[in-house]
């Protein structure tokens, strides 16, 4: 009778651990960066830019990710180039204000050479 009672014990003690096993195997993998942005370009001329979307920093992403909207694409941009430090500074400049993000780009766009 003891015996039977020592192997439900061990029965039960064996399928709570494999539970635990497969629970804590798949809150590791949920845990891995999901970010939007896997390849991200240096520039894009600011001509082509329609529109772009700046995610800040979270818990399952930890980069700033710049999104452009090309005429017919999408791509990411680095934030630590010349241009994606620019965005960034405007973005902060309005105050990440969706309404004003095109502003952004009118005020960025191409720098016109000085005439003497």
């Amino acid at each position: 009778m003891a015996f039977r009672t020592l192997q439900a014990s061990a029965c039960m003690l064996l399928l709570i651990s494999v539970c635990l096993h497969f629970m804590t195997g798949v809150r590791t993998s949920t845990s891995r960066e999901k970010c939007e942005c896997v390849e991200e370009t240096g520039s894009v001329q600011w001509r082509k830019i329609i529109d772009y979307t700046i995610i800040q920093k979270h818990p399952l992403c930890n980069k700033v990710q710049i999104i452009l909207q090309l005429s017919g694409q999408q791509a990411c941009l680095n934030p630590d180039s010349m241009q994606g430090k620019r965005l960034q500074k405007c973005w902060k400049r309005i105050q990440f204000n969706t309404q004003k993000g095109k502003d952004c780009l009118m005020l960025l766009g191409p720098k016109k050479p000085k005439q003497l």
